[in-house]
């Protein structure tokens, strides 16, 4: 009977310690962290293109790298770490050239477009890298030497969209701004 009415008391103390600002996880030793701010699940997105909002011209900078002036460089040679990356997400046995044909008049819309070749469904899946192997290689190893981490804190959402409804995920693709 002590046992419980002692037990009672700090119940309802510890509660009203709560109600008036105690963190609410006391018991658990830890206090309440601040809501993380996720884009398009708790934070506007602003990416909601994904690729296409990141990967722009950018005049100031005098950088373009909008995907399709970056695929018409890889004609020739592609990035020697880009193609590291994507290297190993192929199989074994199997050596990437190290170019990118021409697919200018074939994309619209990224990374829609990109599957036509980079996705397991096509008919050239063992020689061209499978786009979600190869996007996550390129975007999320390095740590802070991977620019996608650096500046974009390497944020899922920036690419994956959540339904709130259906709770189903997409990836965002758009069209490049000129």
């Amino acid at each position: 009977m002590r046992k419980t009415l002692l037990f009672t008391v700090l119940a309802f103390g510890i509660s009203g310690l709560v109600s008036l600002g105690m963190p609410k996880t006391l018991a658990a030793g830890h206090e309440e962290k601040p809501l993380p701010q996720i884009p398009g699940i708790t934070a506007p997105d602003q990416k909601p293109s994904a690729c296409v909002d990141c990967h722009k011209n950018y005049p100031e900078m005098k950088f373009d790298a909008r995907l399709t002036v970056v695929l018409k460089g890889w004609q020739k040679a592609a990035d020697e770490k880009i193609l590291a990356k994507a290297q190993g997400t192929m199989p074994a046995g199997i050596k990437l050239e190290g170019k990118h044909p021409d697919v200018s008049h074939l994309i619209k819309t990224i990374p829609n477009d990109c599957l036509m070749c980079h996705s397991t469904q096509t008919s050239t899946p063992q020689r061209v890298p499978e786009f979600r192997k190869m996007i996550h290689a390129i975007h999320l190893v390095g740590g802070k030497d991977n620019h996608f981490i650096s500046n974009y804190g390497g944020t899922c959402t920036h690419c994956h969209k959540l339904d709130p409804k259906t709770g189903a995920w997409s990836i965002g693709s758009g069209q490049e701004q000129p």
